[in-house]
């Protein structure tokens, strides 16, 4: 049975839109964009992304977006010195330098070799010079720095991979340390040797002089304008100087550095050896120090030239406008600064957008067709800083947002051709799902891109869908969701064996690696990245029905998120019946309410012909389901200001990933360290 939907009163097949969309998408397009904004590098701020902002709004405009504008902000932004690298030297007893890194990371393909391109740094990295004793400290994890002494006068050793740099970093300083060095182990970044033959260029490994490049702050925004938008018209904003006091940026001096340095480094630590659980791959005898072995140093030096200033961003904004509902909003996002050329991180991603506008537009020119409601695309500037561009929008345009906006879609990246990754609110699985089936796989096209996707993340026991996972705050989509209750997903193309990819964050993001490494099927992926945004975009955009899935929520909240809930509560129910009592009963009344608002929803899937009243009446209280979790009271009062969904939280063990029902577990701990705070048994 054929679907149709209604424009202007004409009905056209969903299946013929679907197709026009489709083949609309061209892989070369892609490939032109893809190498235009990545020319050279771009770091937000600069006069090379403002570029890339014009380019943007130019190639939106040349395909067809209505409406295309800028939405500046000026922010606090981090940068070192581009023609003066920062370094880390070995120092004897008499101060005499045993050893120094080059603080930049090698040209390998000619693609710039000017010391700007390769420069070794860390956004918001305290400035200054300090010496001292070197101490391993591993991932930098709370567990790690447990392991250890307080560091105090120590420069502390730390190693990619578990949890997010800024965390690392304040958690040195808090031990004591004053300085960070950050490296990235070939255990993770070059699993099949180090030779020449086995990394970058030849392979998608990172190479002995690579660094992952990154911002250390650890609240998302504008650090001089938590909270609200960065505009000196709305409030007035704190100083730098007042930033720094509050300890808002980092105190103490940091600095990310290759494996092919580290070596020089940790091969003269003497101290005990570390935990085997703490070995790497370097061809060494990994060791804790402080001391030095013997005739190998004294001690460490560590020289960061790094600057705050203000500085104006710009996000870009295009439509194309519904024809029966444009005040309904589906989003589009992506963000296009980068470290360097950003190839993989963003611009994988942007490049995609843009086809994704263009097919939509020619699709609309071909039929007369148009989405029942308006597609927002957005492109975020300065999201390697702090999610900066995009926070800062959902802070100024919050009630607007909450009002108009349905969903809110993001593609980063993409940085393999091995799978569909998918990070969504439970709402949106369903609709992820119908989406992915209708995509070929881009290897197989005997497959559909959810076969492949299903294979690789096999559904959890009693279930039929991929897992996927809670959105964090990786990207964009964060703020929509914690700060506004917006449904999110995230969604990237990737590898299995690795979350991430080893060159992320390093100058070797190059179109090369997309074109040759990972891509090399005439970008194949990235085609098939852009169908299924499209299609998910469409299927929100032109649905009499939104596509929400309340049901799989519901499921989620009673047999997963509850089930650890409950036993929380009740454990600590069993310890504190009169303090926990009222979240007890708050929790059979959200369970109650939610079975209550599902079977009203199965009542009404199917919508009549003339059902459009009901139809209205179903989507307003599904957009709203998501927006229930939203507690504003809750953001004030957390480690992570804003930080307002009530399931989904950061933490400060770890900034990246969210944690589910993650205040209540905190609230039992806290419970527990006021009844005992000195931890007796």
């Amino acid at each position: 049975m054929k679907q149709s939907v209604t424009t202007k009163k004409h009905q056209f097949d969903v299946n013929e839109i679907r197709a026009s969309i489709f083949a609309s998408i061209d892989p070369k397009r892609i490939t032109e964009s893809l190498e235009k904004i990545t020319a050279r590098p771009h770091q937000a701020g600069t006069e090379a992304n403002r570029d890339v902002a014009k380019m943007i709004a130019g190639i939106w405009k040349e395909k067809g977006l209505e409406d295309v504008h800028f939405i500046p902000y000026k922010v606090l932004l981090s940068y070192p010195n581009f023609q003066s690298p920062n370094h880390v030297s070995v120092l004897d007893e008499d101060g005499k330098t045993l050893f120094q890194t080059s603080g930049v990371s090698a040209d390998l393909v000619g693609d710039d070799s000017s010391v700007p391109t390769g420069i070794q740094w860390l956004a918001y990295s305290a400035n200054g010079t300090v010496d001292g004793k070197l101490v391993n400290c591993h991932y930098g994890s709370v567990a790690d720095f447990v392991r250890l002494e307080k560091e105090f006068g120590k420069i502390a050793i730390m190693r990619y991979g578990r949890v997010y740099r800024g965390d690392m970093v304040r958690r040195a300083a808090e031990r004591g340390a004053i300085g960070a060095i950050i490296y990235s182990d070939p255990a993770e970044v070059a699993k099949d040797g180090t030779e020449p033959s086995n990394v970058f260029p030849a392979t998608d490994w990172l190479p002995p002089s690579g660094v992952q490049r990154g911002s250390l702050l650890e609240a998302n925004g504008d650090p001089l304008s938590p909270l609200l938008p960065a505009r000196k018209d709305f409030h007035k904003e704190k100083t730098i100087a007042q930033a720094q006091n509050e300890r808002l940026v980092p105190s103490i001096p940091a600095v990310p550095i290759g494996y092919g340095d580290a070596v020089h480094l940790l091969s003269r630590l003497g101290g005990v050896p570390v935990p085997e659980e703490w070995l790497g791959a370097l061809n060494i005898s990994y060791r804790i120090g402080p001391e030095f072995r013997k005739g190998k140093g004294q001690m460490v030096k560590l020289e960061v030239k790094s600057t705050l200033e203000i500085r104006t961003i710009q996000n870009v904004i295009g439509y194309i406008w519904g024809s029966e509902y444009p005040d309904e909003w589906v989003m589009l996002g992506n963000h296009f600064d980068a470290w360097v050329f950003g190839a993989v991180d963003p611009n994988s991603g942007t490049s995609i957008l843009a086809e994704v506008a263009r097919a939509f537009v020619t699709t609309i020119r071909a039929t007369g067709w148009r989405p029942k409601r308006t597609l927002v695309f957005c492109a975020w500037d300065a999201e390697e800083y702090g999610l900066t561009g995009s926070v800062e929008f959902t802070e100024e345009f919050a009630n607007v947002l909450s009002e108009r906006a349905v969903v809110y879609l993001n593609l980063d990246l993409i940085s393999s051709n091995q799978t569909l990754d998918v990070h969504a609110v439970p709402t949106l699985h369903k609709a992820v799902v119908d989406s992915a089936k209708l995509v070929p796989d881009p290897i197989d096209a005997k497959r559909t891109m959810f076969d492949t996707w299903k294979a690789h993340f096999p559904p959890k026991e009693g279930q039929d869908m991929p897992q996927m996972g809670v959105p964090g705050s990786e990207s964009d989509h964060w703020n929509f969701m914690n700060f506004l209750g917006i449904p999110v997903a995230d969604f990237t193309y990737r590898s299995v064996d690795r979350v991430g990819y080893p060159l992320y964050h390093s100058r070797y993001e190059l179109p090369l690696v997309n074109e040759h490494l990972f891509d090399p099927n005439h970008f194949a992926v990235h085609k098939a990245m852009g169908q299924f945004w499209a299609e998910l975009a469409r299927s929100f955009a032109d649905s009499e029905l939104l596509p929400f899935s309340p049901g799989i929520f519901a499921h989620k909240l009673m047999y997963e998120y509850l089930d650890d809930l409950q036993q929380s509560i009740f454990n600590l129910y069993n310890e504190f019946p009169t303090e926990t009592e009222p979240a007890k009963r708050q929790l059979n009344s959200l369970v109650a309410s939610v079975l209550e608002f599902i079977e009203q929803a199965d009542k009404a899937k199917a919508v009549p012909d003339d059902g459009a009243k009901t139809a209205e009446w179903l989507n307003g209280r599904l957009r709203k389901l998501d927006r229930c979790f939203v507690n504003a009271a809750m953001g004030m009062a957390r480690e992570h200001p804003g930080s307002q969904h009530v399931l989904y939280s950061l933490t400060m063990e770890d900034m990246y990933p969210a944690t589910v029902m993650g205040a209540v577990k905190k609230r039992r701990l806290n419970w527990r360290l006021c009844s005992n705070p000195f931890g007796v048994q």
